[in-house]
């Protein structure tokens, strides 16, 4: 018994219009990478649980472009640049593992903006200033909420990849 398997594309048509579509892809690749580390420094600065951060986590997630003969690609984030808590706000877990308790559950002396702790206020919305000699300072109790930075940005790289490939496929 013998058995033909037929295709439903040709490779020389995808081929060719690979080639007609190559620079456009380029250019749009690298605009969506763009577009994602400007999205991931919002997200960083918008889902921020305190206020008063330095924004030097959002600043520090940079675009790296990796382009030669026949390729295109980028990176966002250089681990060696980041601060070295990122992957705690990203994941809410150290490396271990392990949740991230700041202090590991001990008194940290300093104060919520030259105040006492407010229970009304837990979970997060006013400034701590660590160390200011006023005295209050607090016991962590929760662990780190993760911010899922990467994750979301990921989500929204793989919408933009697609619309792109999609918008591409109408044009040939």
């Amino acid at each position: 018994m013998a058995l033909k398997v037929t295709p439903k594309f040709s490779s020389k048509q995808i081929a060719n219009d690979l080639r007609r579509i190559w620079f456009e892809f380029q250019l749009g690749a690298m605009e969506t990478g763009k577009r994602a580390q400007a999205y991931m420094q919002n997200y960083i600065n918008s889902h921020r649980k305190r206020r008063g951060g330095t924004g030097k986590l959002a600043r520090s997630i940079d675009f790296v472009p990796m382009t030669g003969a026949g390729m295109v690609g980028w990176g966002i984030g250089t681990i060696a640049n980041l601060p070295p808590y990122w992957y705690v706000i990203n994941y809410g877990r150290m490396i271990t593992g392990e949740k991230f308790i700041p202090a590991r559950g001990k008194f940290v002396p300093g104060s919520f903006e030259g105040r006492k702790p407010d229970p009304a206020l837990a979970g997060g919305v006013e400034k701590f200033n660590y160390k200011d000699g006023t005295g209050f300072g607090m016991t962590p109790k929760r662990a780190v909420r993760p911010m899922n930075f990467i994750q979301s940005t990921r989500i929204r790289l793989n919408t933009n990849l697609r619309n792109l490939i999609n918008r591409l496929k109408r044009t040939k």
